[in-house]
């Protein structure tokens, strides 16, 4: 495979990045050592199909945008043949990444949900492995997408929903059920998460409202010893008054005598 029909192609699907196109070149080369025509002719990958791929995987790779669908026109191939096909280079190039609930939270901009989709994936999977012994990859691009995709609704969180989609390379019917089915998750704990919220407010009332309780029994603590130490004062100074006319009238009855 030709570097021209890489810049051809590239150009039928507006890819100008320098990065993708290097990369792809790169590919196309590795693809003819490693593979070889004959094993991508068993895959039914001929003609512009594996160039095609290639410049996919090239974007995939460096985090850029493709057009997949324009991609799928290009090919030549259907949309089954060109997902397997896809993921049959991707293996064998080297290429197999498990992408991260993280990894799509940037991709798609959308990283407010990456926290709720985390705990949603992570609440799908022990349901999953206490009703079912079967053996599951929750790693696979098919749960991170879908477990981002619930939290994304949830939170009213807008984003690509058809390209994050794709991604999982199943039939829409079928991530659709999962999506609901993450989405059941996904509500229940943000439910939790607010009954904690009202809990630590409600908590948080009870100690002010204790404060303010505790600060007005020593206001009037402090109030009623005042008053009582205005009282004393008062006495004494009464008390005082009192022995000294005494005491004045006592020397004018002597003074008298």
């Amino acid at each position: 495979m030709s570097n021209k029909l890489v810049k051809s192609i590239s150009q039928k699907l507006k890819i100008t990045s320098p990065t993708v196109l290097s990369k792809a070149e790169e590919l196309t080369q590795m693809l003819d050592v490693k593979v070889g025509s004959q094993a991508l002719t068993a895959l039914n990958l001929t003609g512009s199909c594996p160039v095609v791929m290639c410049l996919e995987l090239a974007a995939n790779t460096t985090g850029k945008t493709f057009n997949k669908e324009e991609g799928l026109k290009l090919s030549g191939v259907n949309k089954k043949v060109y997902a397997n096909g896809l993921k049959a280079l991707e293996s064998m190039l080297d290429l197999s990444t498990n992408i991260t609930i993280k990894d799509l939270a940037i991709q798609f901009g959308c990283t407010p949900a990456t926290e709720l989709a985390m705990k949603t994936l992570q609440s799908y999977e022990d349901e999953f492995k206490s009703k079912s012994g079967t053996v599951m990859d929750f790693t696979s691009p098919m749960f991170q997408a879908t477990a981002l995709c619930a939290a994304c609704r949830k939170l009213k969180l807008k984003i690509d929903w058809n390209k994050l989609r794709e991604l999982c390379s199943i039939k829409r019917s079928t991530y659709d059920k999962l999506v609901a089915e993450m989405e059941i998750h996904a509500v229940k704990l943000l439910e939790t998460k607010t009954v904690e919220k009202q809990k630590r407010t409600r908590g948080l009332l009870d100690e002010v409202e204790k404060h303010l309780k505790d600060e007005d029994i020593t206001k009037k603590q402090k109030k009623e010893n005042t008053q009582e130490q205005g009282e004393v004062d008062d006495y004494e100074v009464w008390k005082k008054k009192i022995l000294a006319a005494a005491a004045k009238a006592k020397e004018q009855e002597m003074n008298s005598t």
